[in-house]
């Protein structure tokens, strides 16, 4: 057999999965139900439900027990097909698949990124465009999910900015809402570790830069001592340390810190900053 374009059709029966595409296909068809019927009582795109009956990809197992529902099929019969296709396609892409560590380990933004692009693998890495399809069937329960947001977090990109987008991308993955508490609870887990590292590298950054606003060469001090109305009666000492200080005006004796002259401190004999 030859498709449309000259090309040689592949059997969509030499595998697991084309034997669980041919039950689904069949009894969608012995009921006389059209895609987008099955698509309408399922709650899932029409492109799903042709991408189940292809033989190329695995439906979710959610979407054959619909057709059993739907078709009359045997539940038994049919997730004892959805076992043996999946047990097909692990053994044919584990490889190609993203290592990842389970859910419950998940501890980093770079290991939730990784899961999630397993999960889109596993999905058979839909396009943009289908991935916001799916989201928007449910985007009441979730929150829409637009086409750039979905790329960027399937190639590692970004992270979800909140627990709807993570709903809403495991929706476009077909992932199991039985899935999604795990999901939750991973992403709670990275959000707080970022914002405590986000956290942390802010105090540090304010520490370098004050660090680095404090570095006064004695030099430097002197010039600042002179200026401010002061002659240093001993070595400059540093920035927060007390420096014995001669006032220029009244000729007394002092002990001021740097830091103190840059905040406006003056003589504190003759005030002469007033």
């Amino acid at each position: 057999m030859r498709s449309g374009k000259g090309r040689p059709m592949k059997a969509v029966s030499e595998n697991a999965i084309g034997k669980l595409a041919d039950r689904l296909r069949d009894g969608r068809k012995k009921n006389s139900l059209t895609r987008t019927q099955v698509a309408g009582s399922l709650g899932c795109s029409v492109s799903t439900v042709q991408r189940a009956e292809a033989g190329h990809t695995l439906p979710s197992l959610a979407t054959a027990h619909g057709y059993c529902r739907l078709c009359d099929l045997d539940p038994a019969e049919i997730e004892a097909l959805w076992k043996d296709a999946h047990r097909y396609l692990v053994g044919h892409t584990r490889r190609s698949l993203t290592q990842a560590p389970h859910l419950n380990l998940v501890r980093s933004a770079d290991e939730l990124a990784a899961a999630l692009v397993r999960v889109y693998e596993i999905n058979d890495r839909p396009s943009a465009r289908t991935m916001e399809d799916r989201a928007e069937l449910r985007y009441t329960e979730f929150a829409p999910l637009s086409r750039s947001t979905a790329w960027r977090i399937a190639t590692r990109q970004t992270l979800p900015s909140s627990v709807r987008i993570l709903q809403a991308f495991l929706v476009a993955c077909e992932v199991p809402e039985r899935a999604f508490p795990a999901w939750v609870a991973a992403w709670a887990r990275v959000s707080a570790r970022e914002k405590r590292i986000a956290a942390r590298r802010k105090a540090e950054a304010v520490t370098a830069e004050s660090r680095k606003a404090i570095r006064v060469t004695a030099a430097e001090a002197r010039e600042r001592l002179r200026a401010a109305g002061f002659t240093a009666a001993e070595k400059y000492p540093g920035h927060r340390v007390p420096w014995t200080v001669l006032c220029d005006p009244c000729q007394s004796l002092s002990r001021i810190r740097l830091s103190s002259l840059d905040n406006g401190t003056r003589c504190p004999v003759c005030d002469t900053g007033k």
